[in-house]
């Protein structure tokens, strides 16, 4: 039983911080309508640097933001590869559902009540 608890443990922590949605890439190139002012998003520059902050004005060929420790950035639009956005709270979702599932589907199975 340990051993489940841990590596459902492990799992929901890797999905946790692995779940992101990409914005754009080089086959969305749609920026300004993928993006909104006061959201935070993860930008990936051509040359694979990650830049992660919230955007407070998007302009025609740049967009300026600050991270967490209001570092201000200015980054160009010809310069980004990927934006990505996190999705934590959908992932919170899917963990609680399998975990659920995960507690119900073998009870239900073999007609026990949870837990013997």
């Amino acid at each position: 039983m340990k051993s489940i608890f841990t590596s459902l443990t492990l799992s929901s922590m890797i999905l946790l911080s692995s779940c992101t949605t990409t914005l754009v890439s080089n086959k969305k190139k749609e920026i300004d309508s993928a993006l909104q002012t006061g959201k935070t998003y993860t930008f990936v520059k051509n040359n694979g640097t990650q830049e992660k902050f919230r955007i407070l004005k998007i302009e025609e060929d740049k967009i300026t933001g600050k991270n967490d420790d209001e570092k201000n950035f200015v980054i160009e639009k010809a310069d980004i590869s990927k934006i990505k956005k996190s999705n934590t709270i959908g992932t919170v979702l899917i963990v609680v559902g399998a975990l659920a599932a995960a507690v119900l589907i073998p009870a239900y199975v073999s007609n026990k009540p949870v837990g013997q």
